[in-house]
């Protein structure tokens, strides 16, 4: 992590530069892909600005105080830098938890539609009566089989949880299950 600092009107002793090093292992510890801090010390008049920016990957926070001691900006600056970093680890989180469930849907374009050869040697285009589209919320294989036995289908499409692939479960004789799972080469 690369740590930067300036002071304007404002000389940065050995104190306040100690302290700015406490506060930023205290964004660390709350934030490890911090890549870059970046801190302005302000002074004007009987006031003290502090600002200060932490770069990330694919993001950055942003927080500005002004109080009339110095340290006590540093430490209102890094808690609204911690709270912007709570914000937005609770919201990747969210994200990723309540995302909607991915539809998969198998689409056939006119130009993709190809010829079948009849037994008596007639070409007849290929029509696809039906199509449906599901929602493939993520399961595992017991979780598919357990619903394919409510459901009153021989077969279910199912986003496989532990591969985030589609898979297939389709029901046998004498109660038993098949399982296509895709293997790309």
């Amino acid at each position: 992590m690369k740590i930067t600092y300036s002071g304007h009107n404002l000389k940065i002793t050995d104190d306040i530069h100690a302290y700015i090093l406490k506060r930023a292992d205290k964004i660390e510890t709350r934030f490890g892909d911090m890549q870059e801090l970046n801190v302005v010390l302000k002074s004007e008049k009987r006031r003290f600005d502090a600002e200060m920016i932490v770069t990330a990957p694919r993001v950055s926070f942003y927080a500005k105080s002004e109080t009339h001691e110095i340290l006590s900006a540093l430490d209102t600056v890094t808690d609204k830098i911690i709270s912007q970093i709570r914000r937005y680890k609770d919201r990747v989180k969210d994200r990723r938890h309540n995302a909607p469930h991915r539809e998969v849907v198998a689409q056939l374009n006119p130009d993709d539609v190809e010829t079948a050869i009849d037994p008596d040697g007639t070409d007849a285009p290929v029509i696809v009566a039906r199509q449906e589209k599901f929602a493939a919320k993520p399961l595992t294989v017991a979780e598919a089989a357990t619903e394919l036995q409510a459901s009153n289908t021989v077969f279910l499409l199912f986003l496989n949880a532990e591969t985030r692939q589609v898979n297939l479960l389709y029901e046998m004789e004498q109660g038993t299950y098949g399982w296509v799972e895709p293997l790309f080469a």
